[in-house]
C-alpha cells in the first residue's frame, strides 16, 4: 500500500516534531568540527616520513618538495585554524546563503597549480563518494530535506565529498605546493579523510532521522538517494538496469528511490511487518515482488513442492497439501526463536558444502522445530512466502562463502546469524532490498573481519574475537529491535577501522621487501654484467678467478646497495676489478716489478672488498697471499672465467595465483586491457578470481621504480602478488582480474543470488 506523499513527506505532523533549523545547523556543525577539524593536524607527519625514505633511496630528488613542506609545517597551526574555519564556513552558508563566498567571487582564470589542485580534488571527491557511499547515501538525503526546509539548494552540500575535499583547495590558497608535494598531500588527505567518513556520515544521518528530518527525495530537481529505475521487464532487476549518474558512485542494486518517514530505521515491507513507521517506495516493492517471482520460478524449475510439509511419523498418513495449514509467521519465528542459541554445526558445514545444502538445512531445522513446539505434522506446512524467506536467506549466505574466501572460523560464525537474519527475513523482507537496512552493515563488515583470517597473527586473533563478541550479542538480544544489528556492527567496525592502521603498516612494510628484493636482484645483475665485461675472454690465474667471481662480484654488489653507482666506493671496486685482471695479464708476461708495485698500491682496495665479504683481518690476508703465489708465477694454469647468469627481475617470483599466465595460449596481450593495467596508481583495487575459484578484493600497494611492476596486498596487507601490466592484462583477458572497487559483501552476494535464480530458471 502507497501512502499519499504529503503524509509523510510534508505534513503538518512531520514538521511538528522537527527541530528548529538553525539549532540543527548548529549542532551539525559542531559534530563536523568534532570529527573532521582535526585532520589536517596530522596530515604532514606521513608526508614528511615518505620524502624521507625517498630521499634515502634517490638523495637529492625531492629537495624542492622538502623545502615546501617545511614551509607549510611552519605554518602548519595557522593551516588548521584555516580549515576549521572553511569547514565552519560551509555550515554558515546555509543560514546565510546571500553571503555565499561563491557569491562574492568574481570569475577568473585559473593558474595551473590551481586546476591542478581542482583535479585532485574532484578525483579525491569521486573516490570517496565510491567509498563511503552506503554511509552517504541516507546522510545525503536527509540533509536534503533540511536544506530545502532552510530555502537553499541542496546541490551542493557541506557535508558531500565534493565539498569537503574543495576545503583541502582553499586552505592551501596562497601557499607554494609543488606538483609532487601536492600529489601526496592530497592522497594524504583521502586517507584521513576515509578514516572517519563512515562514522561522521552515520552520526549526521542519526542526528538528522532523531529531529524529524526523514529520507524524503523531492521528484523534481533534489540530490538522488539512487539513479531512477526505467520499467525493468520480469527476467531483469532493477540492480541490473539502474544507471549511475556521472557525478555519483555506481547505485547500489536494489536501492530504492526513497523512502518516507521522520524517524531512521528500514521500512516494513511485506508479510507480517511490524517495525518502524514507514511505507516502501513502489519500486522497492516492485523489486521484492520480482525476487519472489524469480524465486518461485526456481522452485518450480527445482521441483519443490508449493507448501513445505513437516516429516511424517511412522503409520501416520499424511493429508494432501491443500488440508493443510501454513505455519503462521508468527510461530515460524517462534521456532526461529527458540533455536537461536543452539548448536548451529550443521549451518556451517552446510556453507563449507554449498550447492543448496543450507536451505536443506534451514528447512529440516524449523520443520522438526515446529513439531518440538508440538504442531501435528499432519496437518501443517510453511507457506509459500516462509519459504521465500528461508531460500532468500540460504541462497544469500551461501553466496556470500562461494564469493570469499572464509576459512573455517569465519564460516562458523556466518552459521550461528542464519537463524537470527531468518527470523528478521520473516519480519522484515525489505532486508534484500534496501541498501540502508541496519543488518546489511553487520554482514559487510562481518566479511570484511573474516575474509582470508584465520586468525594467524595476535591481530588476527583479536579480530575474530571481536566478531564472535558481535555475533553472539545479535544471538543473545536480538528479537524485533534493528539497532542490536547496528550495535553489533559499530563495535566490530570500530576494531575493524583500528586496525587498518595496522594494516597499512603492513602494506608498507611487504612494498618495503618487495623494492628491497627488487634492489637486491638489480645490483646482482648489474654485478654479473661487471664481471661479465671486465673478465671478458681473458684467461686468468684459479686464485683470480675465484677472487673476481666471489669476493669482487659480491663486493659490487654491496656498494651498489650502501653506497650508490655513483659513489667513490663504487668507483674504486670496479677500478680494483679492472686492475687485477691487468696485473694478472702481466704476471702472464712475467713482469714481476710492476706487478708489486700495482699490487701494493691495491692492497687498501684489496681489504676493503674481502671485509665486505666477512672475512676478519688473518682471513683476509690468507686470501690476499694465494693470489700474490699465484702471479709470482707466469707458468701457473689459466683459464676464461664463465660468469653465472642472474635470472630477470620479472622471473624471479614465481606467484601461484598467475600460473594461467604460463598458458601459451595467452600470449597476445589486448592494448585496451594492457592500458587499462597501467593506469593503475597507489590505493586502487582490483578484484581477483584465484586459482579455487574466490573472488578476493586486493588493492594496489607499491609500484616498483625499477620495473614498473605491482605489489597487491589483500585487506588484511598481506602480499598476495607482484606482477607486471602485461600480466595483468592477462589475467584480466581470462576473466580473472577486475579493475574497481569491489561491491560490499550484501551487495555483491545479492547480485550473486539473482544471477543464480536467473540461470535455474
Amino acid at each position: 500500500m502507497t501512502l499519499p506523499l504529503d503524509k509523510f513527506g510534508s505534513g503538518a505532523s512531520v514538521h511538528a516534531s522537527r527541530q528548529a533549523p538553525t539549532f540543527l545547523v548548529e549542532s551539525l556543525k559542531r559534530t563536523a568540527l568534532d570529527q573532521l577539524g582535526g585532520i589536517t593536524r596530522g596530515l604532514l607527519r606521513p608526508i614528511e616520513l615518505a620524502l624521507h625514505e625517498i630521499e634515502l633511496e634517490a638523495p637529492g630528488t625531492r629537495r624542492v618538495d622538502q623545502e615546501a613542506l617545511g614551509m607549510l609545517k611552519q605554518r602548519e597551526a595557522a593551516l588548521v585554524m584555516r580549515y576549521r574555519q572553511l569547514l565552519a564556513d560551509s555550515f554558515d552558508q546555509l543560514l546565510a546563503p546571500q553571503a555565499s563566498e561563491f557569491g562574492r567571487t568574481a570569475l577568473s582564470l585559473l593558474s595551473e597549480e590551481e586546476l591542478g589542485q581542482h583535479l585532485d580534488a574532484q578525483r579525491i571527491a569521486a573516490t570517496l563518494r565510491a567509498r563511503h557511499a552506503r554511509a552517504l547515501t541516507g546522510a545525503e538525503a536527509r540533509f536534503s530535506t533540511l536544506a530545502r526546509s532552510l530555502g537553499v539548494s541542496d546541490a551542493k552540500q557541506p557535508i558531500d565529498p565534493e565539498t569537503l575535499s574543495e576545503l583541502l583547495v582553499k586552505m592551501l590558497q596562497g601557499q607554494t605546493v609543488p606538483d609532487g608535494l601536492r600529489d601526496l598531500l592530497f592522497k594524504q588527505y583521502q586517507v584521513e579523510l576515509s578514516h572517519v567518513l563512515d562514522a561522521f556520515y552515520v552520526q549526521v544521518d542519526t542526528q538528522l532521522g532523531a529531529a524529524g528530518y526523514g529520507l524524503y527525495v523531492p521528484a523534481s530537481n533534489a540530490r538522488p538517494v539512487a539513479a531512477p529505475a526505467p520499467a525493468a521487464a520480469p527476467d531483469e532487476p532493477m540492480w541490473e538496469q539502474v544507471a549511475p549518474r556521472s557525478d555519483a558512485p555506481p547505485a547500489y542494486p536494489g536501492t530504492p528511490s526513497g523512502y518516507l518517514g521522520g524517524g531512521g530505521g528500514a521500512p516494513a515491507v511485506g508479510h507480517g511487518a511490524s517495525g518502524p513507521v514507514g511505507v516502501a517506495s513502489e519500486q522497492l516493492v516492485r523489486e521484492l515482488g520480482l525476487l519472489r517471482e524469480q524465486l518461485h520460478h526456481w522452485r518450480q524449475q527445482a521441483g519443490m513442492a508449493t507448501h513445505a510439509t513437516l516429516p511424517r511419523t511412522a503409520g501416520m498418513d499424511a493429508l494432501p497439501n491443500a488440508q493443510r495449514r501454513p505455519l503462521r509467521t508468527d510461530e515460524l519465528r517462534s521456532v526461529a526463536s527458540l533455536l537461536q542459541g543452539e548448536d548451529t554445526s550443521q549451518f556451517a558445514e552446510a556453507l563449507a558444502h554449498g550447492g543448496g545444502r543450507l536451505q536443506a538445512a534451514l528447512r529440516e531445522e524449523m520443520l522438526e522445530g515446529a513439531r518440538k513446539l508440538g504442531l501435528d505434522p499432519q496437518y501443517t506446512s510453511l507457506s509459500p512466502e516462509e519459504q521465500d524467506a528461508i531460500d532468500l536467506i540460504g541462497l544469500l549466505f551461501e553466496a556470500i562463502c562461494d564469493v570469499h574466501r572464509l576459512w573455517e572460523e569465519g564460516r562458523g560464525l556466518l552459521g550461528r546469524l542464519v537463524l537470527p537474519y531468518l527470523k528478521l527475513a520473516l519480519h522484515d523482507d525489505s532486508l534484500f532490498v534496501q541498501p540502508l537496512h541496519p543488518a546489511r552493515r553487520l554482514l559487510d563488515v562481518l566479511t570484511e573481519a573474516c575474509e582470508s583470517n584465520r586468525g594467524a597473527s595476535p591481530h588476527d586473533r583479536e579480530l575474530l574475537d571481536k566478531a564472535q563478541q558481535a555475533v553472539e550479542r545479535v544471538i543473545a538480544e536480538y528479537q524485533e529491535d534493528l539497532s542490536v544489528f547496528e550495535l553489533a556492527a559499530s563495535e566490530l567496525n570500530d576494531l575493524v577501522v583500528q586496525q587498518r592502521r595496522r594494516i597499512e603498516l603492513a602494506e608498507r612494510r611487504a612494498a618495503e621487501a618487495a623494492f628491497g628484493r627488487e634492489r637486491l636482484m638489480q645490483a646482482r645483475q648489474d654485478a654479473a654484467e661487471a664481471l661479465a665485461q671486465c673478465v671478458r675472454e681473458y684467461k686468468l690465474t684459479a686464485p683470480v678467478r675465484q677472487f673476481m667471481s666471489e669476493h669482487w662480484q659480491h663486493h659490487i654488489v654491496q656498494t651498489l646497495l650502501r653506497d650508490g653507482a655513483d659513489s667513490a666506493r663504487h668507483i674504486g671496486a670496479m677500478n680494483l676489478g679492472q686492475a687485477l685482471v691487468e696485473i694478472d695479464i702481466a704476471a702472464g708476461s712475467a713482469q714481476g716489478a710492476v706487478i708489486a708495485d700495482r699490487l701494493l698500491l691495491l692492497m687498501p682496495l684489496l681489504r676493503d672488498c674481502l671485509a665486505s665479504s666477512g672475512l676478519d683481518a688473518s682471513a683476509a690476508d690468507e686470501a690476499i697471499a694465494r693470489l700474490v703465489r699465484a702471479l709470482a708465477w707466469p707458468d701457473v694454469p689459466r683459464s676464461i672465467v664463465t660468469p653465472v647468469p642472474v635470472p630477470a627481475l620479472e622471473t624471479v617470483e614465481t606467484e601461484p595465483a598467475l600460473r594461467l599466465i604460463d598458458n601459451t595460449s595467452q600470449r597476445q596481450v589486448n592494448q585496451d586491457a594492457l592500458t587499462a593495467m597501467r593506469r593503475l596508481s597507489l590505493g586502487d583495487w582490483v578484484r581477483l578470481i584465484d586459482d579455487e575459484g574466490f573472488e578476493r578484493a586486493l588493492k594496489v600497494a607499491w609500484i616498483s621504480p625499477l620495473t614498473s611492476r605491482f605489489l597487491i596486498v589483500n585487506r588484511r596487507g598481506v602480499r598476495e602478488l607482484v606482477a607486471t601490466a602485461e600480466q595483468l592484462a592477462l589475467l584480466a583477458q581470462a576473466g580473472r582480474l577486475i579493475v574497481g572497487l569491489p561491491d560490499a559483501p550484501f551487495e555483491g552476494a545479492m547480485k550473486q543470488v539473482w544471477k543464480h535464480l536467473q540461470r535455474a530458471a
